[in-house]
C-alpha cells in the first residue's frame, strides 16, 4: 500500500490526537460561565481564557453565581488580577448558586484568570518563616484545620512540587484564600496574602 494513501477514520484520529497533543502542551483552561444575579439569572459571560478587564466584555462588574463546566478560574475584585482573590473549580461540581458558596464579601469582580494545571502527584511544603525556614510540614493531601492535624497556623513560605492547591486564612476552607500553583513562595505576600494566618489547604479540582 502507498504510504499516502487514504486510510479511512486515520485523518479524524489523526486530528483528534493532535488536539489532545496541543492541550497537553500548552494547557487547556476550560470553561466557566458568569451571572449578573444569583441563580444563574441575569446577565451571562461564557469565558473560555482570561479576562483582564470584564468591562470590555460589557459585562457588569456584579457577579453573584457561576457555573464551572470543566478547568479551574481565579476571580479578582480589581481589573488585572489584583485585588481580593476568588477560586472556582469543580469542588462541589462547580456550581456557585450565590457569592456565599465562594466565600466573598461582596459580588464585585473586574478580572478573571484560568489556574494552571499540574498533573505530577499532589505534594506541597509548608514553612513556619520566610525563606523556608523553621518548622516544615509536607502534604499530599486536603487538611482541613492545620492547627488540629499539625498545630500549625503560621505558614510563612510554601513550596508547591505538585498539583495546584488553595489556601484558606480559616479551617473547613472558609474565608479569604489564596491559590498556590506550582512553584516556590518566599513569603505570604507572594501568594497576595498580607499575613500568615493558614487554617486550613486543599487540591484544586480540575474536572
Amino acid at each position: 500500500m502507498n504510504i499516502f494513501t487514504k486510510v479511512p477514520g486515520l485523518a479524524k484520529q489523526t486530528s483528534k490526537l493532535g488536539s489532545v497533543l496541543q492541550r497537553a502542551f500548552y494547557g487547556s483552561s476550560g470553561r466557566v460561565t458568569l451571572f449578573e444575579q444569583r441563580n444563574f439569572a441575569g446577565r451571562r459571560l461564557d469565558l473560555t481564557s482570561d479576562c483582564q478587564k470584564l468591562s470590555e466584555k460589557n459585562f457588569p462588574d456584579r457577579c453573584n453565581s457561576v457555573q464551572v463546566e470543566s478547568g479551574a478560574w481565579v476571580a479578582y475584585e480589581h481589573e488585572n488580577f489584583r485585588g481580593r482573590q476568588y477560586l472556582w473549580d469543580m469542588f462541589d461540581k462547580g456550581e456557585y448558586n450565590c457569592t456565599d458558596r465562594w466565600c466573598a464579601q461582596g459580588d464585585h469582580i473586574s478580572s478573571v484568570r484560568a489556574v494552571k494545571q499540574d498533573n505530577n502527584p499532589p505534594r506541597a511544603q509548608l514553612f513556619e518563616r520566610a525563606g523556608f525556614s523553621g518548622k516544615k510540614t509536607e502534604l499530599q493531601d486536603d487538611i482541613p484545620n492545620l492547627m488540629s492535624r499539625y498545630s500549625l497556623s503560621r505558614v510563612s513560605s510554601i513550596r508547591v512540587m505538585g498539583g495546584t492547591w488553595v489556601a484558606y486564612q480559616e479551617p473547613n476552607y472558609r474565608g479569604a484564600h489564596y491559590t498556590l500553583e506550582k512553584k516556590d513562595y518566599n513569603n505570604f505576600s507572594d501568594w497576595g496574602a498580607q499575613n500568615s494566618t493558614i487554617g486550613s489547604i486543599r487540591r484544586i479540582r480540575f474536572s
